[in-house]
């Protein structure tokens, strides 16, 4: 297994290298094949076998072998669902883009390149910079000269520190917050000084070691590339009650402050006493202010979306859809989170392939749209607590663990190039909030887009997938949870599963009387496999035709099934298939396979029905349920219904809205507001741990079975 994927090809390992999947099967040449071991005699036919076949992950070779693996051992190319239902914003950019002429030095005027620069900015845009960043500082006067002192200046405003208002006291407590009450002043005041003199004020420590900076003046010419300095007033008092976390800048890594009790979210821009920074990220040569360009991720466990968006205007230029190539390491988070686990090097492989991977992405979008993918300023990307974690190299053990702690349960800011990322010099990557377990800021994304967090009445919204996370918007709170629905939706655990890639099945339906079963393949290939979708439909259509009763069992006297080679019951998709001779490398449903789609509809109608319990609703009160993500978008939700993955509902309450965390991770992109916005809505989700319900067992147990009738 090693060795394949040190050649960089890309074989499926579900299990993580355990033998338990049987997905990586290769065929030994030259009748090398040593004898099998317990897993393969379990995972593989008697004619498998017999013929070489064998799990590469149970193969240690002490010589050069000849192997060739089977395209159904390879990852597929998928069939994947990037964006979803969006509505036009109001565009607020991070950064922007300013032209600037500018007087060359001469021996009567000698001021620094970075003074010019901070000077022409200020006069002529009224923009105060008070820092830039270090590579850009280095290249600046090349791209100066080069370009006649025409240049084109990105200015990315962030919002970092605590600048105390007048007449506030403060004290930080132990959890680093900063407690403000109106009362004598910490600070005295000091004439504003012209905007290119020296500053007249210095930092103030506060207890704990924490900064806060009392008065300062505009732009001055220093040596250092960072330059404090603070509005030109201070803002008038705010409620005595409120709270500001200061935020701490290390190693590259911005956890953003937290803003509690100022009211509305939407009035955050009264609330000025944020110490904002206006950095210069890039500088280019002549007029290039039409051309600002972002990448919106969402980096999901199976999938990356990859969204490549216009700055100026919000919209969408491009996109893709790639496969998360942490899937080599195991498909399932718990297997990657135990790969990591096991040294420092396992955890730099893993965060390296997906950003080798992200990398790769940007660069073709970017070619496909004559876009040096320098001129890309700024990243945000969103995901579930363990693709947060390992993208930015955390030690994920506590995740593994329980209770199952991250690292940070703050937003992120950290230079692409402290990852890996290749894009602007100084740009940056944006991470929103996780919440808690495994609900990461792909949840929140979603929330966001999705526009549950402000639907009136009893809302649900369910993103289905390796890791199912489900809210449930109340009149008076959200509270959310995470499921381990597993990967069987992404066709893993499967006997015959694979992703959405041409030739899987995505549609069955069953002919009650005749057993003989219709299909419908992506792409009208052959059917090689059968995807999530398709899974669902053939169990619903089961059901329907009487071949499994409610516990999921095949009915034994229906002539619908089949036995194998091994005496295993199973039903034939393949419409040209004969059931006399129930050839085992005919795609069909096993009853392992029903097994492991109760245990993942369970997970998720367990959720649901504890969701409903903390909140002391009943699912009749249920106004609408939100269905999100690339794999419910091409779900039927009758059959949803008919499995009893969701309880019985009218189907108008069910909207599927599509992949809603990418839109969530472009709308926080493109607008500072609405990224202040998601980041308070982040606050408002309180996290439930499923296993410490004492009804979760009994719910769990009776989610398994299938309801009564399926109409």
């Amino acid at each position: 297994m090693k060795a394949i994927l040190d050649a960089g090809i890309g074989i499926k390992s579900i299990c993580g290298g355990k033998g338990t999947c049987g997905k990586c099967r290769i065929l030994i040449l030259d009748n090398k094949a040593l004898p099998p071991n317990t897993s393969e005699l379990k995972a593989l036919s008697n004619d498998e076998i017999k013929n070489g076949v064998r799990l590469a992950c149970q193969q240690n070779f002490s010589e050069s072998l000849n192997v060739y693996i089977p395209a159904s051992s390879l990852t597929e190319e998928q069939k994947l669902q990037v964006t979803g239902a969006e509505e036009k914003v109001e565009v607020e950019p991070i950064i922007k883009k300013y032209f600037l002429k500018l007087d060359p030095p001469t021996l009567s005027d000698m001021k620094s390149d970075y003074f010019r620069l901070k000077e022409a900015l200020f006069n002529n845009y009224s923009l105060n910079v008070n820092k830039i960043d270090n590579l850009v500082l280095k290249e600046m006067p090349k791209i100066l000269r080069q370009n006649n002192w025409q240049v084109t200046v990105s200015v990315r405003t962030s919002f970092v520190g605590q600048t105390l208002p007048l007449n506030q006291t403060s004290s930080i407590s132990q959890d680093g917050t900063v407690s403000k009450d109106l009362g004598q002043s910490q600070t005295t005041p000091v004439s504003q000084a012209s905007p290119l003199s020296q500053p007249s004020s210095k930092s103030q420590t506060l207890n704990g070691g924490q900064t806060s900076t009392v008065n300062q003046s505009l732009p001055v010419d220093q040596t250092s590339h960072v330059d404090k300095t603070s509005p030109k007033s201070w803002p008038s008092p705010v409620n005595q009650n409120s709270t500001v976390s200061i935020l701490n800048e290390q190693n590259g890594l911005n956890y953003l402050s937290d803003i509690d009790d100022i009211g509305d979210i939407n009035n955050l821009n009264e609330f000025k006493n944020i110490n904002e920074i206006n950095e210069i990220i890039f500088i280019e040569g002549g007029n290039k202010t039409n051309d600002s360009y972002g990448i919106a991720i969402d980096l999901g466990t199976t999938k990356i979306a990859v969204l490549l968006v216009n700055l100026n205007t919000g919209e969408n230029i491009d996109k893709a859809g790639i496969m998360n190539p942490q899937i080599s390491f195991g498909e399932d988070v718990m297997s990657r989170i135990n790969y990591a686990m096991q040294s420092a090097s396992n955890l730099e492989n893993i965060q390296r392939v997906v950003i080798d991977q992200i990398n790769k992405a940007i660069e073709e979008l970017c070619q496909k749209n004559n876009i040096k993918k320098e001129e890309v300023l700024e990243i945000s990307l969103v995901g579930n607590t363990a693709m947060h974690h390992l993208f930015l190299g955390f030690d994920v053990k506590q995740l593994g663990l329980s209770p199952f702690v991250a690292v940070t349960s703050e937003s992120i800011e950290i230079k692409a190039r402290e990852l890996g990322i290749k894009i602007a010099p100084g740009g940056y990557v944006y991470l929103l909030p996780v919440i808690a377990g495994f609900v990461g800021s792909d949840h929140v994304a979603m929330l966001f887009a999705s526009g549950i967090y402000k639907e009136a009445g009893n809302v649900i919204g369910i993103d289905i997938g390796t890791n199912t996370e489900i809210v449930l918007k109340s009149s008076n709170k959200m509270e959310s949870v995470s499921t381990a629905s597993g990967p069987a939706f992404e066709g893993a655990h499967i006997k015959y599963g694979m992703r959405a890639a041409p030739g899987a099945i995505e549609r069955v339906v069953i002919d009650k009387d005749t057993c003989m079963p219709k299909i419908q393949t992506i792409n009208d290939k052959d059917p090689i496999g059968i995807c999530g979708s398709g899974i669902l439909d053939a169990i619903a259509e089961m059901l329907k035709a009487k071949i499994i009763d409610r516990r999921g069992k095949f009915i034994s006297q229906s002539n619908c099934i089949c036995k194998d080679d091994k005496g295993e019951l199973r039903y034939l998709l393949d419409p040209k298939a004969s059931k006399k001779t129930c050839d085992s490398s005919t795609v069909s449903i096993t009853q392992k396979d029903i097994v492991e789609i109760q245990l993942a509809k369970s997970a998720i109608r367990t959720g649901i029905n504890i969701l409903l319990e903390s909140a002391g609703i009943d699912f009749t009160q249920i106004d609408k349920i939100i269905i999100a993500g690339a794999f419910g978008s091409y779900i039927d939700p009758k059959n949803v219904v008919d499995i009893g993955m969701f309880p019985k509902i009218d189907l108008k309450k069910i909207f599927q809205v599509g992949n809603a965390a990418a839109v969530g991770a472009k709308m926080v992109l493109v607008s500072k507001s609405l990224r202040a916005k998601a980041e308070e809505i982040a606050k408002k989700i309180n996290y439930l741990e499923l296993t410490v319900f004492p009804t979760f067992t009994d719910n769990f147990v009776k989610s398994t079975l299938f309801p009564e009738e399926s109409n």
